[in-house]
């Protein structure tokens, strides 16, 4: 297991929510097909919770996007075996689609989940997203009360033809106090899901200023400027 400091996300609040910790019975309807399972002496145990990310309440940016899903995403398990404590596995299961959807939603005027890249595909350009890393510790290894989830998120910023422009490395945090759980379980998907608004939050408020970003909008805005300008000569023409 490694450790470092949890990002600083005090300025990164999720505008459509508020901070801090949430109540358990938002976390329990908030978190689609997280899964945590815990293989141990006793067995494997296996939880899922099924719900919905909020939609950023931030001023979309007039654009149409497409946002890759590929499959590695989707089945992404991070799997760690800690002496001592047992074997931990964390499977993501449809919980980076159901982020990315409503994400999309927010952040562009237009968006559409897809697995690749199409020749008929009308967009200004594409998103492609992964998960670089997952590290999570127990209270028992901080002397804590605090179960915590860190995830570092790839997300790739290509043209309208696919070809990479740029890429943004976004790493999130989130914790659960080990007192509002009765075990690992819960505690660790709701550390999760919060590690999962954080990286929401982040991209949503910082997209439009971040400098990998720029070029990346840059572009999408001048081949829509170009687009529309065709469009309104060969209106004219007829």
């Amino acid at each position: 297991m490694k450790l470092s400091q949890p990002p600083d996300s005090s300025n990164q609040e999720l505008a459509c929510l508020p901070s801090g910790r949430l109540p358990r019975h938002l976390l329990r309807s908030l978190l689609p097909l997280l899964v945590v399972m815990l293989a141990s002496g006793c067995g494997t145990v296996q939880v899922q919770l099924q719900s919905d990310f909020p939609v950023p309440l931030v001023e979309p940016l007039p654009l149409s996007v497409g946002i890759l899903v590929p499959e590695e995403l989707l089945g992404f398990t991070h799997s760690e075996e800690i002496p001592g404590l047992g074997d931990y596995a964390i499977g993501l299961g449809q919980v980076p689609a159901d982020l990315l959807q409503r994400m999309g939603t927010g952040v562009f005027r237009q968006h559409q989940l897809q697995q690749a890249v199409t020749a008929e595909d009308a967009v200004d350009g594409y998103l492609l997203t992964s998960i670089e890393e997952v590290q999570f510790a127990l209270p028992k290894q901080t002397r804590s009360d605090y179960y915590e989830v860190w995830i570092r998120f790839r997300f790739e910023f290509l043209d309208q033809n696919g070809a990479s422009v740029s890429q943004w490395l976004l790493s999130s945090y989130g914790k659960a106090n080990k007192g509002d759980y009765r075990g690992a379980e819960g505690a660790l998907q709701a550390a999760a899901l919060l590690a999962c608004r954080d990286v929401m939050a982040s991209f949503s408020l910082n997209l439009a200023s971040h400098p990998s970003a720029q070029q990346w909008l840059a572009n999408m805005a001048t081949t829509q400027s170009a687009a529309d300008t065709a469009d309104a000569a060969q209106e004219n023409a007829q």
